[in-house]
This record gives structure tokens, C-alpha cells and sequence, in this order.
């Protein structure tokens, strides 16, 4: 399907309608096939003001995603849309700025336009362009026009050279580029006005001189370079729905009670006292009347009071008494029903609704929870067809329903009341104000079911005032909480006994879980409170002691989450996620920076450790200001002391700002890295005392991570492997093993990274093992002795422990291929489901896919192997994200594969040769750009197949030696077994051997230049 995302946003052509929706879109598709979590996408659509149910309001705008027609993933804590499902135009129009590029270096300036033109089509005439990337991707389009037409390609059009030059702030880049077109066309007049014109913009608005370009370009005409623009995307406005007005419902029966009959007439038969406990409008008085199994009493003798019904009915009942609504009269009501079953036979039994228990000695509660979701389904379907609703039906968008309003019977018969007159989209956005939307929906019911208001304020009115206060305050709380949260909200020492009236009344429940029971309240519940909460003027108090709890849990989760409680610690913050990121929420909007640092700190750390760079980096935006440039010059985070405000911890914000830098570089967004490392940089100028020697040594090593410089990098890790902390130890070590894998000394990367395996150990950090774990098995080549496999299975198992899922799948991947390998039918069962289009994560498919194909060239079944090859270029081609290692060893591979079929079949003739050229020459840019030498290695080895099918022998024998010069592992990803013809080209070990020693005295970088050279000539 086609996505345009650079106009108006459509699919297939058609307009996607709504900001949320459409927010919810370009977030999927931004993330290019990578999960998002549901608070990403709650923040992208709500601009931190969610609603209550955020996450049912996620559910319901992917479910409209879903009806375009495209197909949205559910994953682990959110959502994906594959990226080789669709088509971007922006991806379409990146990757013909890419091609327009490659043509114009290569001189063929006229391919270089074509591209460009092409490129530029997929804009709309008079583009709006609003995002940074958008904004980057049109000024690189323009610049590429421009340059070919200054190459002899096509005619001037400076239209977008000049829009660009007139933003605000003007994009000099294209304002040099406009002097170029117009002075290379004779027209020096207007080139200088241009300049003089902007010259006289920058002083007046900013107080600044034009940039080196502008200066360079003004010096000479015919000089100057693009560079992209930066612009902020102003926020997203929520939108605002107007409702219809209620309607009118007929009678209908009970729905989806069975179990809960059967369980009633089962508990009659084995106490004289049953009591049906629900929160209101649960069903308790339908399911009391269906349940009957001797003599109703009927509703007209429910009007009695209790004492006068014990004195007309005592004397010859002989069946079941049902005493509905009990929860007002609560005390009466007990004392008469245990009186009543004192004087009465046996055979008499009382089954009572009511909001809270008797509390009678031998009662039988039975609690009546929410629907099941099937049930729920079949009733809001029944009620809303039943009352003449649109045909059309969708069950997803039905269930998302369902789950926002609690699986509450009576709120889906208000909602069921709606559908009448409403599309079910639109009964989901407006829930965002339920009691607005579904009050009064019906009419004919009693006073406390009349509406989901009435419905809940029966209920508070029951309440003692101090219990009132508390509902209200634990209001703001999102998720299941524990007393001790209560407790800080409503800022009292004891709530628990307030707490357990609140459950009794059923206006909480209490919810199992892998550690001790929570509180949980009904999201219909909780939106009453806060709106009681806000009418008392108190949400800032509740949020205060909300926010002093997730300070108080995140600072001491932080400093167990390395050492020997880290797993469990590691849960903790992850139950607590919702709770803690509303306190985080609220400390942001406060522009409480102390309280931000302390909150955050903990969250980062659990979203790096499993993996949720996109989280870590979003966060980190507000966190550091990245998109409000004043809010950063009064920022105490970035400016220190001179900001003259309240300074945070200087450890949690040196952690903090370790662990954005090291997640910017993952996700390769560098704004938040520059950003926290100017922090570092003020922390450690100013409060260097009060940095822990640990983090001290992580903030300084960084740069020397920063350079491609192996020289400098081994310098930096070694330091680290002296520090005495065994933390900073390992990740020394695991520092210099990549470095030295990157350099080529798989043997020296292997033994630094066990190492740092047992140093992690010693530290106690499972995420660190996890990593140099799978480093021994990435970099150990398979088949010696099972280590590889025994390595990876290690990592997968410490992925788990700290609940990294996809970190986990993907090594497991790995693991499965090589297991595969070697017979195992489970593994292979398992490779298979992860290469199913939208199971996984593109890269896992990818290689599960290159896995089938190996497993199916051992088999010699070359059909299937060329069938799962022919998958795994269509995968990568749908995949432009980072990193670009992956890519390059995989379409070596596949290249590779394709060769050795052809020679496998004793086919001839270039077909073969060319899938082979056209996937290493995609693979080109990549690898030199990885500045990882494995990876150039990987594709010079490439090129060495290729160069022995065409009969090469030079090339071959040099690209060959090269590839061992640089490190190569491709035993991990080519075809097992040699090849005859790239065996017969390399000659003799002696000759290889020769060659190799040759390359191995000369310097890295002319080893590169040369791969360079002769992967050129061998694709031109």
C-alpha cells in the first residue's frame, strides 16, 4: 500500500481523516518497521495530556488505522507497521535522492536530474513542509536539482531554492545554492540582492552574521556547499468532537451470565446467605432475578423496609428471599436477614445485591467482575443491532470498545445506545469525556443506573467524607498501585483501612499479580474522581504526592538496578512504568527539573536494558529541551548554576545523560547527544566532587568513543579496564572487544569479551552479560564445538531474565540458524514462524529467511533456496533504518548464494553474475560507510565469489586476501561448503598466503581504498 506522508497524509490516495488518527499514522510509519510503545504513541497524539483510558484510546485509533487497510502489528507494549507491507513516499523519494547522488558523484549528471525530478514529483506543487525530516528531505531534493542543472542537467529552477531561503529562520545552505543558480544564469544582480537581502534579515531578527557559506558564496558567486535545515515541528492540537444527542432503547434480555448463574445456584445449595458484590452496573439485579430457584418476592415487596418485610413474610416463606440494592441500608438489612434466618426453616435461602457485603457470619459473596471480552462483544453487538445500528460491524474496533468502558454491562448499554446514531469511531473518541457522551443515553432506568454518573456518585454518597477525599485523590493514579502510593497521594501515613471500604463498596478491586495484590480501579471510576478531584481545586496536591512517591521508588530502584538485586528490581520498575511516567509527566509540565532527573533516571535505564531506544529518545527531548530552545537557556540541567535555579542530583543526571548519549548513538538521532553531553560537561566542571568515580569515568570515556579512530577508542577502553570499579571494568572490555572485532582481531575481540562476561558477573549486571555474551557467540565462528550456540543461548537467557523480548528474539534468531544447521526440527519450526511477514522485527525475518535458504542449499533443494534469497531482498529493500552492518552481510550473503546455485547446477551465462552485481553494488554505500572493517570484509568477500564465477583470477586472489585482512566472519552468513571455482582461483594456502602477509604489512586504510577500488571496476 501507499503511504504519502510528504502532502496531505493518504493511503492509496485517500485522505486519512483527523489529527489523532493521523498522528498515530505517521508515528508507525516513522518508525520505519520498528515497534512503538503505546505511551510513544499516547504522547504523539495527546501532547501530554492524555485521557484516562490512554491506552483503550490507542487501541481504538490503531483499530481505525487497520480499516485504510494496512497491517498494523500488535507487539510486546505496542505496535509496528512492517515496513515491507507499504510504500513511503518519503522512503521512495529518499532513496531516489540516494540514486540522484551515487549518478551525480559518478558524473552523469543527467541520471542525477532524473532522479531529482522524480523525487521532486512526489511533493506536492507549493509543499507544506512541517517536520524536521520533511524539511531535510525537501532542501537535500532542491540542492540536488539545482547541482545537476549547475552540472548541465535540465533547466533552472530556483521556486524552491527561493522558498527555502525565505523560512524563518531562512536555510542559508539554499539560500548559497539560489546565488550559485542565479549568478551560473548570468543574473550576478539578483545573487547579490539575495544575500544582501538575507544579510539584512539575520541582523534584524536574530542579532547575527550570515554563515561561512553565505560569506563563501558572496566572496565568489560560483562557490558553496548544502547542508540540511533544522526546523521544529510545532505541536499537534487535540481535536474536538461534538456529540448527538440520547435516544431511547427497548427491553432486552441477559447477556453473557451463564457461568455466573451456575455459580450461584451451585453456592445456594451450599449456604443460606449469598450476596451478589458488584460495582454498579455490573448486572447484579438482572443476574439476581434470573437466578431465582424458589419464590421471587417480587419488585413490588423490594419497596418495603426490611423490618416491615420480616414481619409480613417470615411466617410461611419457604423459598429464596432476593433482597436487591442492599448497599444503603447495608447495617438494617444485615441485622434483619440474620434475624430472618434464625426464625425461618431451612429450606429458606437469601440471596442479596449489593454494592459492599453483609458481613454476616456464613454469608457467601459472590463478586461479580466484568465481562469476559466474548461476552461483552455479544452484548453491545446484540443491544446496538437490536437497536436499529449501521450494518456495518468491526469486532476489533467493537472490542476496543468494550475494554475502555471496563467490559461494564451497564456502560456498554449506554455505548450500545450510541451506536444507534454514531459510527463506533466516533463513541470511541468520544470517550475521552465519557459521562458527557453516554449520560442519559437511556431512558426508564432507576435514578442510580439513569447514567454513568448517577451510576457512580450512588456509590460516593455512601461513603464517609474521608473516604470520598481518597477515592478522588487515588483517582490520579493510572495504574494498579499499592498502599504505600495511596498513602503518598493522599498524603496521609494509614489509608489501608480506607483503601479496603473502597473494595468493599466495589469502587476498587484488588488484582493478582507475580508479586503482592494492587488496588485497580475502573477507568469509568477513575475519570469520576478526577473530576471530583478537579471541582475541589486538589490535583495539585494529589500530583504532588504522587510525584514525591516516583521520586521517592525510582531513586531507590536506580540504585539497585546494577548489582545483585537487579532482576528483581528491573520488574519492579517495569509494574510500576505507568505510575512512575505519570509522575514524570506532571514533574515535566511543572518544569520541576530536580524531580524530572530523579524520576527519569530509572525509566531510562529500564527502556535501554530492553531495548526501547525510540522511549529513551523521546523522553529525552522534553528532558533536555531539544525542540525549545528558551526553555534551554533557563535550564538547570544544561546550564547549571547559571540557570539560578534548583540543581539536580549530580549523580542520577550524569547517569541519566550516559545512558541518552548512548541511545542517541543506537538510534543515530544526535541532537539529544549533543544536549546531554553538554550537560556532562557543565555537571562535571561545576560539581565534579559530587559525581560518583563510576559515572565520572563513563561521562569522560564517551568521547573517545565519538571518532572513528580505533587507535583512540582502544585508548579509551583500556583506561576504563584499569578503573578499580569491575563495572567500568566490563564495559571496558566489552568496549575494546568491538573495537577490536571492528579492527579485525576476531581472536583477541573473543577473549576481551568473556572477560567482560565475568566482570559483568561480579557486578552483578544481567544486561551486560547479555551483551558480551552474545558478542563471543556473534564473533565465534560456528561448528567449534558448540560454543557459538552455547554462548548465544547463554545471552538469550540473560535477555529474558531482565525482560528484554526483542533483544532476546533476535539473538535467538541467530542461535535457531545455527541449530538448524545442524538438524535441530524445533529450532527450524521456530525460524520458520519469525520469517512470516509481520512476526517479527524486519531484521529477524530477514535472517530467519537467510537461515530457510542456507538450510534448503544444505538439502540442495536450490528452488526453495532461491525462493527464501529472493525473500530476504524483498525484505531489505522495505528497510532503511539503522544499523547498515546487517544489511551489507545480508545481501553479500544472498549474492553469494545466487553464484553458488548457479555453479551448483553447472548453469552458465550472467543472470547469476548480475542478481549478484546489482545486490553488492545496494550493499556499496553501506559498508564503506560503516567504517566496521568485518563488514567491508564481508563484502569484499563478496566480491570474491563474484570475481571467480566470472573467471577473475586476480581479482578474486585479492579481494580474497583483503577480506581476510579486514576481518571478515562470513562463515556466519555465506553457504556452507566451498566452491570449486573460487577454490581454483585462489591457487595453493602458499599463494593465498603470500598475498595475505603482503596486505597484512600495509596500513588498514589502504587496505580499505584498495577493497574500494576493486569492488569498482569489478560492478561497473
Amino acid at each position: 500500500m501507499q503511504i504519502t506522508i510528504l502532502g496531505p497524509l493518504a493511503v492509496d490516495g485517500r485522505p486519512v481523516r483527523g489529527e489523532r488518527l493521523a498522528a498515530v499514522l505517521r508515528a508507525l510509519v516513522d518508525a520505519r518497521g520498528r515497534a512503538v510503545s503505546t505511551s510513544l504513541l499516547v504522547d504523539a497524539v495527546w501532547d501530554g495530556a492524555p485521557p484516562d483510558d490512554a491506552t483503550g484510546a490507542v487501541q481504538a485509533l490503531v483499530s481505525r488505522v487497520r480499516r485504510l487497510g494496512l497491517p498494523v502489528v500488535a507487539v510486546p507494549g505496542g505496535y509496528r507497521l512492517p515496513a515491507d507491507e507499504v510504500t513511503v513516499d518519503a522512503v521512495e523519494a529518499r532513496a531516489l535522492l540516494d540514486h540522484g547522488r551515487a549518478a551525480l558523484r559518478a558524473g552523469d549528471a543527467r541520471a542525477a536530474r532524473d532522479s531529482a525530478d522524480r523525487a521532486r514529483a512526489l511533493f506536492p506543487e507549493v509543499p507544506e513542509i512541517v517536520t524536521t525530516e520533511d524539511a531535510r528531505l525537501f532542501a537535500d531534493v532542491a540542492a540536488l536539482r539545482a547541482e545537476a542543472a549547475l552540472a548541465g542537467a535540465g533547466p533552472y529552477d530556483e521556486a524552491d531554492l527561493r522558498r527555502l531561503a525565505a523560512r524563518t529562520p531562512p536555510d542559508e545552505p539554499s539560500a548559497a545554492l539560489l546565488v550559485r543558480v542565479l549568478a551560473a544564469q548570468g543574473r550576478e544582480a539578483e545573487a547579490l540582492e539575495v544575500v544582501e537581502r538575507l544579510r539584512d534579515d539575520l541582523a534584524e531578527r536574530y542579532g547575527t552574521d550570515p554563515a561561512p557559506v553565505i560569506t563563501q558564496v558572496h566572496l565568489a558567486l560560483l562557490r558553496g556547499e548544502l547542508t540540511a535545515p533544522a526546523v521544529v515541528a510545532p505541536p499537534r492540537l487535540p481535536a474536538r468532537i461534538a456529540l448527538p444527542a440520547a435516544w431511547r432503547r427497548p427491553m432486552t434480555a441477559l447477556v453473557g451470565r451463564e457461568r455466573d448463574v451456575e455459580a450461584l445456584d451451585a453456592a445456594l445449595d451450599e449456604s443460606a446467605l449469598v450476596t451478589i458484590v458488584a460495582v454498579g452496573g455490573a448486572g447484579k439485579t438482572r443476574l439476581a432475578d434470573t437466578s431465582t430457584t424458589g419464590g421471587n418476592l417480587g419488585l413490588e415487596r423490594r419497596v418495603l423496609s426490611p423490618e416491615e418485610r420480616l414481619r409480613a413474610l417470615a411466617p410461611d416463606l419457604d423459598g429464596l428471599v432476593v433482597l436487591d440494592n442492599c448497599e444503603h441500608v447495608l447495617d438494617a438489612v444485615a441485622g434483619v436477614v440474620a434475624d430472618l434466618l434464625a426464625v425461618t426453616s431451612p429450606e429458606v435461602a437469601v440471596l442479596a445485591t449489593s454494592r459492599a457485603p453483609l458481613g454476616l457470619a456464613g454469608e457467601w459473596v459472590h463478586r461479580l467482575t466484568a465481562l469476559p471480552d466474548a461476552d461483552a462483544l455479544g452484548l453491545i453487538e446484540s443491544r446496538a443491532r437490536a437497536g436499529g445500528a449501521v450494518p456495518t460491524w468491526d469486532t476489533a474496533r467493537a472490542l476496543a470498545l468494550c475494554n475502555r468502558l471496563d467490559n461494564l454491562p451497564l456502560a456498554l448499554e449506554l455505548a450500545a445506545a450510541r451506536l444507534r446514531h454514531m459510527p463506533i469511531d466516533d463513541v470511541l473518541a468520544g470517550l475521552t469525556d465519557r459521562f458527557a457522551l453516554l449520560d442519559d443515553a437511556l431512558r426508564g432506568l432507576p435514578e442510580r443506573h439513569a447514567s454513568l454518573w448517577a451510576m457512580v456518585d450512588w456509590s460516593r454518597e455512601l461513603l464517609a467524607p474521608d473516604d470520598r477525599a481518597l477515592l478522588a485523590r487515588v483517582a490520579v493514579i493510572p495504574a494498579p498501585f499499592t498502599a504505600d502510593l495511596a498513602a503518598a497521594v493522599v498524603q496521609t501515613p494509614d489509608v489501608r483501612r480506607g483503601l479496603a471500604r473502597l473494595v468493599e463498596q466495589s469502587l476498587l478491586t484488588l488484582v493478582e499479580g507475580d508479586g503482592q495484590p494492587r488496588y485497580r480501579m475502573l477507568e469509568t471510576v477513575r475519570e469520576y474522581g478526577e473530576a471530583r478531584l478537579d471541582a475541589a481545586g486538589d490535583r495539585g496536591g494529589a500530583m504532588a504526592g504522587l510525584v514525591g512517591w516516583a521520586r521517592d521508588e525510582a531513586v531507590g530502584l536506580a540504585g539497585r538496578l546494577v548489582g545483585p538485586g537487579q532482576v528483581e528490581a528491573l520488574d519492579r520498575c517495569a509494574a510500576e512504568q505507568d505510575n512512575l511516567v505519570a509522575g514524570l509527566r506532571w514533574a515535566l509540565a511543572q518544569d520541576d527539573e530536580p524531580a524530572v532527573v530523579d524520576v527519569a533516571t530509572a525509566l531510562l535505564h529500564l527502556w535501554t536494558v530492553r531495548g526501547l531506544h525510540v522511549e529513551v529518545l523521546a523522553w529525552a527531548r522534553g528532558l533536555l529541551h531539544v525542540d525549545e530552545p528558551q526553555r534551554r537557556r533557563r535550564s538547570a540541567i544544561l546550564r547549571g548554576r547559571a540557570s539560578g535555579r534548583p540543581l539536580p542530583h549530580a549523580d542520577r543526571l550524569a547517569w541519566a545523560s550516559v545512558l541518552i548519549s548512548v541511545n542517541s548513538g543506537i538510534s543515530a538521532d544526535l541532537r539529544p547527544a549533543v544536549l546531554a553531553r553538554r550537560a556532562l560537561r557543565t555537571l562535571l566542571a561545576e560539581r565534579p566532587a559530587e559525581v560518583s568515580p563510576r559515572l565520572t569515568a563513563f561521562a569522560l570515556a564517551l568521547p573517545g568513543f565519538d571518532e572513528s579512530d580505533p587507535e583512540r577508542s582502544l585508548k579509551t577502553a583500556t583506561e576504563m579496564i584499569a578503573h578499580p570499579d569491575p563495572y567500568v571494568q566490563a564495559l571496558g572490555l566489552i568496549a575494546r572487544a568491538a573495537v577490536r572485532e571492528n579492527s579485525g582481531l576476531p581472536e583477541a575481540s573473543i577473549e576481551d569479551a568473556e572477560q567482560a562476561y565475568h566482570r559483568f558477573e561480579v557486578a552483578g549486571d544481567h544486561w551486560g552479560m547479555a551483551m558480551a555474551a552474545g558478542a563471543v557467540g556473534q564473533f565465534l565462528l560456528p561448528g567449534r564445538e558448540g560454543r557459538s550456540a552455547e554462548w548465544l543461548a547463554r545471552s538469550v537467557r540473560h535477555m529474558e531474565m531482565i525482560g528484554a523480548q526483542q533483544d532476546a528474539r533476535s539473538i535467538r534468531v541467530r542461535l535457531d540458524v545455527q541449530l538448524a544447521l545442524t538438524g535441530d526440527a524445533d529450532a527450524e519450526r521456530r525460524l520458520g514462524e519469525t520469517a512470516t511477514p509481520g512476526q517479527a522485527e524486519q531484521m529477524d525475518v530477514a535472517q530467519a529467511l537467510l537461515g530457510l535458504a542456507h538450510l534448503a542449499w544444505q538439502r540442495e533443494r536450490y528452488d526453495e533456496a532461491l525462493v527464501h534469497a529472493g525473500e530476504v531482498t524483498r525484505t531489505l529493500a522495505g528497510w532503511t533504518g539503522p544499523p547498515p552492518q546487517p544489511r551489507v552481510m545480508l545481501r553479500a550473503s544472498v549474492a553469494v548464494l545466487y553464484l553458488r546455485v548457479a555453479e551448483a547446477r553447472g548453469a552458465s551465462g550472467t543472470d547469476a553474475a548480475a542478481q549478484a552485481a546489482t545486490l553488492l553494488a545496494l550493499a556499496r554505500d553501506d559498508a564503506l560507510n560503516s567504517k566496521d572493517l568485518p563488514v567491508i570484509g564481508a563484502w569484499a568477500s563478496g566480491g570474491a565469489d563474484l570475481a571467480a564465477y566470472r573467471d577473475d583470477v586476480a581479482t578474486t586472489r585479492e579481494l580474497s586476501a583483503l577480506a581476510k585482512r579486514l576481518g571478515t566472519h562470513m562463515e556466519l552468513f555465506f553457504p556452507s561448503g566451498r566452491s570449486e571455482r573460487l577454490d581454483a582461483a585462489l591457487g595453493d594456502e602458499e599463494q593465498r598466503e603470500s598475498l595475505l602477509a603482503a596486505w597484512r604489512a600495509r596500513p588498514v586504510a589502504a587496505a580499505v581504498a584498495r577493497v574500494r577500488e576493486l569492488m569498482e571496476d569489478l560492478l561497473a
